[in-house]
């Protein structure tokens, strides 16, 4: 099965759900907005051409991307997002889902992503579910002692925006502490979040 095949069964099967659910595209990307949240879903083929992963992004319209850029939420994509997952696949020798080599196997793993889709796909944007509420709790949830350093960069953007200074010191504290030495570029961002 070629991924031609594989992405028309996956329009067929799994885009409907979605949806369902406001996801909106078509193509290899579906987009889901919300007042600030934006949720994105993103078919990306894998090197050899035999399989694809299915990637997971959720961002806030009023953060940079990553890399930086503003932010045109109808045109997001999951490499941009700053908080991102894949479904995974069940495990075997393949990296990614499998197009399979017939269209019963391809219609087969098509729909065995439709009933993923219903645990792993939904668990992930449910922690992203409303703004500021999902938010609040990610904050509330977060020890700023044990997250990367880039992490701590867009949850202590995320608490100026809600007006909790405080723990936006403390995330920005904690950020250029396990900030790598040669980490400038991240290290200038830190230090440019709280207001002056």
């Amino acid at each position: 099965m070629n991924r031609t095949t594989f992405l028309k069964l996956l329009s067929q099967k799994l885009y409907p759900v979605l949806k369902a659910e406001g996801f909106q595209g078509s193509g290899q990307t579906l987009r889901r907005i919300e007042g600030p949240l934006i949720h994105v879903f993103n078919v990306q083929g894998a090197s050899g051409g035999k399989a694809c992963y299915l990637n997971l992004g959720a961002h806030l319209a009023f953060l940079p991307s990553e890399g930086g850029a503003a932010v045109t939420p109808e045109e997001m994509e999951e490499a941009g997002c700053v908080f991102r997952d894949r479904m995974e696949p069940p495990p075997g020798p393949a990296f990614g889902w499998a197009y399979g080599t017939s269209k019963e196997q391809a219609e087969e793993n098509v729909e065995f992503i439709v009933s993923e889709w219903a645990g792993p796909g939904r668990a992930f944007f449910a922690r992203h579910a409303s703004y500021p509420q999902s938010y609040e709790q990610m904050l509330r949830e977060t020890d700023p002692g044990q997250i990367h350093a880039r992490t701590a960069l867009h949850l202590a953007r995320i608490a100026v925006h809600l007006g909790d200074l405080e723990r936006a010191r403390a995330l920005v504290d904690a950020g250029l502490a396990r900030a790598p030495e040669r980490a400038t570029g991240l290290k200038a961002d830190l230090a440019k979040v709280l207001p002056a």
